[in-house]
């Protein structure tokens, strides 16, 4: 997400983000509670629905309750398939939406089965239809636009077989279908709100955890995200699918002379600067860059060789050569030292991420010592040094 906290726009009528991705993130995060939710509205609306198969047997009797008993105990294979299908899927929350819809949508055919065949309580099963929409909406987690095709589809059938059989007076009629029209306008309103609020809820989240991993002045992240898990991820990655990974440790050359000289503002304009640099020639989503402290910054490169990073390393540092920063009528500039460790995991030598930080920072300074607006880079583990260069 992005570093300046803003509300994530969400579609009025779906109650979904309006953007894609943001949508498949929360689903995403959201999917263990999407799938507990499922699995606890399944085993309870089932059972209710089986246990109701008394009444059946009390309206018709044993041999004609049979049908409707069988149906209403059907939707457990249902359930039982929905379930194994969202536990082995890829995606658990769209698998887990798409077996909520299958479910409501089987368990409302199976219903109609019981209408079917008792047809003189026509005015129990209205309340009863009206009562599995607000469910379906409410208690089944479920897409908005799923389950109005669930719940308003079986609503509009069950109102159009009673009037059909017509065994109730009109008045009677009347007042049935504005009652499961009512309930279903409502389900819609309350599924919408709970969609919205949830979402709402998770973008909070988001922006306070942002807020928390980010450096606030340049957007990259914090060095106590760096030390609470973003470089230990990407060594046990790169060890599990022996993988290369690469550092770059820089520091601006000279930034105490331009604080001094120019005023700290200045020195923050030179290290956003740096930072919006150092952030657009990385890949997005792949490499990180963090500011490690003062006018340090950190970039960890994944799946990346000692070459590729020095590469890297001697474009950033010729970009911001040449590179002015515009503050208050004047024109800065100034140059950064790199220091640039790979590590290949295909290997048994340790590597920890202390060491590759401290082997960086070594060869940052060295690359001061030498003269500045240099790269210094070497092989963690084999004590080659691959490159030396200077402007």
């Amino acid at each position: 997400m992005p570093n300046t906290p803003s509300t994530a726009s969400i579609a009025r009528l779906r109650g979904e983000f309006s953007c894609a991705a943001t949508e498949a993130a929360f689903l995403h995060q959201q999917a263990g509670t999407i799938v507990r939710h499922l699995r606890r509205a399944l085993l309870l609306c089932s059972l209710a629905y089986i246990l109701f198969g008394a009444t059946d047997l009390l309206a018709l009797g044993m041999p004609n309750a049979i049908y409707p008993m069988l149906a209403r105990a059907s939707v457990s294979l249902v359930v039982i398939a929905g379930l194994r299908y969202v536990r082995n899927a890829a995606s658990p929350a769209k698998a887990a939406y798409l077996a909520s819809t299958v479910y409501t949508a089987y368990g409302m055919v199976t219903y109609m089965v019981v209408v079917y065949y008792r047809p003189h309580d026509i005015l129990l099963h209205a309340m009863s239809t009206a009562l599995l929409s607000i469910v379906i909406f409410v208690f089944v987690p479920n897409r908005l636009a799923n389950a109005i095709m669930v719940a308003l589809g079986s609503s509009l059938a069950f109102i159009a077989l009673a009037w059909y059989q017509h065994l109730e007076s009109t008045r009677h009629l009347v007042s049935v279908t504005m009652m499961i029209l009512v309930a279903n306008f409502f389900g819609v309103v309350a599924a919408n709100r709970h969609a919205r609020l949830w979402r709402e809820q998770y973008w909070a989240q988001q922006v306070l955890t942002n807020l928390s991993i980010r450096d606030p002045l340049t957007g990259c992240y914090n060095r106590r995200h760096l030390n609470a898990a973003l470089l230990d991820g990407e060594i046990a990655r790169a060890r599990r699918y022996r993988l290369s990974l690469s550092l770059i440790m820089c520091d601006l050359d000279g930034f105490k002379a331009i604080n001094d000289t120019h005023g700290h503002h200045a020195g923050d304009e030179l290290l956003r600067s740096f930072a919006q640099l150092a952030q657009a020639m990385t890949r997005d989503s792949i490499d990180t860059v963090v500011r490690y402290g003062g006018e340090e910054f950190l970039i960890i490169l994944p799946e990346t060789r000692l070459d590729g990073a020095v590469e890297l390393a001697e474009r950033v540092r010729a970009a911001f050569a040449a590179q002015r920063t515009e503050v208050g009528g004047l024109s800065l500039g100034t140059t950064a030292s790199f220091g640039v460790v790979g590590a290949e995991f295909g290997g048994s030598h340790a590597v920890t991420p202390q060491g590759m930080i401290a082997l960086a920072d070594q060869l940052m300074y060295e690359a001061k010592h030498a003269g500045r607006n240099q790269v210094r880079a070497k092989q963690l583990g084999q004590g080659i040094d691959a490159v030396s260069r200077a402007a």
